[in-house]
């Protein structure tokens, strides 16, 4: 299975026949290759098949500032969501001004088209990601950013999807041991919900995984 085809797969949420270890290895396929070529050495080798002028964040009913992004539906299609999270202030938007600026770096040229193949990857898609995830794992903004600093690739994967698969590592282990997991090797998030059962072969690999990039570092 290809690079291009785990991610595609992932963001559709298709079954495989490759089973929950498959998936890993796959996952950790990507992994290797993006730490020894970068991450934006992947996303130039993709063509988009069109390019999506994204919305700004809009003011919420209260009157605060809300941050909006496409989530993935049922049908395969991207809608932008009606339920935005709310911008909690300067240093909140500059943190996610950083992630983006993060994002654009691992992968330029799929930032530049504003789609990453068919997943709208605008400015406002990746703050909404990057605060959904802030929020989903209970982390703070710093750790967050830390964490799309080692891969931004969960920022390329439906919000929603993310958030199912760390929470089946949350069941599978423990919230520490899945926050250890995923900052070692933030691509796992792209393995869905079967690695409940596979946290075990996670852990190690990731741990593989950390010691690769870091040697390419």
């Amino acid at each position: 299975m290809s690079i291009a085809s785990v991610m595609h797969a992932s963001q559709h949420r298709r079954r495989t026949s490759l089973g929950a270890m498959g998936v890993l290895v796959c996952v950790a396929a990507l992994a290797a290759r993006t730490a020894i070529f970068g991450a934006g050495f992947v996303a130039t080798s993709l063509q988009a098949p069109r390019r999506y002028a994204g919305l700004r964040a809009e003011e919420g009913d209260a009157g605060a500032a809300m941050s909006y992004g496409h989530c993935l539906q049922e049908d395969g299609s991207w809608k932008m969501t009606t339920e935005g999270v709310p911008i909690q202030g300067p240093e909140d938007e500059e943190m996610a001004e950083k992630g983006w600026q993060t994002f654009s770096t691992q992968f330029e040229a799929a930032a530049k088209r504003g789609m990453y193949l068919d997943t709208p990857v605008a400015e406002e898609d990746i703050k909404y990601r990057w605060r959904r995830l802030r929020d989903s794992f209970g982390v703070s903004s710093e750790e967050a950013l830390s964490i799309m600093e080692a891969d931004a690739t969960p920022l390329v994967i439906d919000s929603n999807y993310v958030q199912e698969t760390f929470e089946a590592m949350v069941e599978g282990s423990s919230k520490e041991k899945a926050l250890e997991v995923v900052k070692r090797h933030p691509g796992i998030l792209a393995s869905g919900k079967a690695i409940k059962d596979n946290m075990g072969q996670a852990d190690i690999m990731s741990s593989i995984i950390g010691f690769t990039r870091q040697m390419f570092r």
